[in-house]
């Protein structure tokens, strides 16, 4: 077992760093407050500078138009994206999925769809979520009727990443209401050719990503942007799940990483009772509990990647970095406002707004106790669900 980076990704990593110093950190405050990530021209703006450093089709092959990274490489640059502005990563994270077309569409889906993503100018979000249906995907309402040559789709998808923004929904829906897992397909709905309405749903933290309300409403998607077929829809999503669990491990861990260097910081330069406040054994308790918590958040997450980069289930391994590495970003997101005292409430830093971003990704794919007892299912051989 090797701990350390390799050259290139050490490489990456710095490129990744000195990227985000110069035009990420010093817009994010202004433009989370701003909600301008609600505006596909600035989200486009900024896809341009992290396209180059392999942000959208990380894991693609060369070959489609990829960078051929490994999932552990692309984990260390989530961090640094995510160390930026969280609400960003939530966007570009989405898109680096690239809506699974890469492994399940067919030569005229790849060829239609993979390069317009690749370069930003074709937005995607994940229509899975529904009013009624969260935890169980199982019980999708949204239906897809075939008609022809269109399925033809009704149906209410919620808190959808880039929904308003979108030109493209990997959409999850049912043949048939009510026939389970056997009748979850996906299809590629594209917006221009089959529209579909969109309200933004305001939201606690990550503020400028896009989080909407979809309505479907019969929508016609031509038979050919099936990408999935009934039957084998639960499976990826599933799949999909553990890929998205691991990278928020990364993702949690970027906005720990941030608190700490903001405290570190701070307790170098603030002086109380005749001294540096770092000198009180408090304060550093205080820090070498936000350092432990986050390594143990990225290892993790690396643990989780390394098996998705080696095609093994890391259903347990990806349910233990998500659950683990949110909560404990919120609780060093937390001791961070805490030692920067009254300051850390402040909207003039950017403690505020690490700690609403933490506290909001205790919930999307999968909240917390949803992890826990697909972790404790799989070490009892029991189901608490059903």
């Amino acid at each position: 077992m090797d701990f350390e980076f390799t050259t290139r990704q050490n490489i990456l990593k710095e490129e990744a760093r000195v990227v985000m110093e110069k035009e990420i950190v010093p817009i994010a405050d202004e433009w989370d407050k701003n909600k301008l990530l609600h505006d596909r021209v600035h989200v486009i703006e900024l896809f341009d500078k992290l396209i180059p450093l392999g942000y959208v089709g990380a894991a693609l092959s060369k070959e489609l138009g990829g960078y051929g990274l490994d999932y552990v490489t692309y984990g260390i640059l989530l961090e640094e994206l995510f160390r930026a502005y969280g609400s960003l990563g939530m966007i570009a994270n989405l898109q680096n999925s690239l809506g699974n077309i890469h492994i399940f569409g067919t030569p005229e889906q790849k060829k239609k769809f993979l390069p317009p993503m690749l370069k930003g100018e074709m937005i995607l979000c994940a229509g899975i979520t529904e009013p009624n249906v969260g935890s169980n995907p199982a019980e999708m309402e949204t239906e897809a009727t075939l008609d022809g040559d269109y399925y033809i789709v009704n149906g209410t998808k919620t808190w959808i990443t880039n929904g308003s923004i979108s030109d493209i929904c990997f959409l999850v829906a049912q043949t048939k209401r009510g026939s389970g897992a056997s009748g979850i397909c996906h299809l590629i709905v594209e917006r221009k050719v089959s529209p579909y309405e969109a309200r933004e749903l305001p939201k606690l933290g990550m503020r400028s990503c896009p989080t909407s309300e979809l309505y479907f409403k019969n929508c016609r998607v031509p038979k050919e942007n099936l990408l999935v077929p009934p039957g084998e829809g639960l499976k990826d999503i599933l799949r999909g799940f553990e890929i998205m669990r691991s990278t928020m491990a990364m993702g949690s861990a970027g906005i720990a990483q941030a608190a700490i260097d903001a405290s570190i910081r701070y307790v170098k330069q603030r002086r109380q009772f005749g001294k540096l406040i770092g000198n009180f054994q408090l304060v550093q308790e205080m820090i070498a509990d936000m350092i432990v918590e986050t390594e143990i958040s990225r290892l993790l997450g690396f643990r989780a990647l390394s098996k998705i980069d080696k095609g093994v289930r890391c259903d347990s391994e990806a349910s233990m970095a998500k659950f683990y590495s949110v909560e404990a970003a919120l609780r060093v997101t937390s001791m961070a406002i805490q030692v920067h005292g009254a300051m850390g409430l402040s909207e003039e830093l950017s403690l505020e707004r690490y700690f609403r971003d933490a506290r909001t990704w205790t919930i999307p794919d999968g909240t917390t106790q949803i992890q826990k007892l697909i972790i404790g299912r799989n070490a009892l051989g029991i189901n608490a669900i059903r």
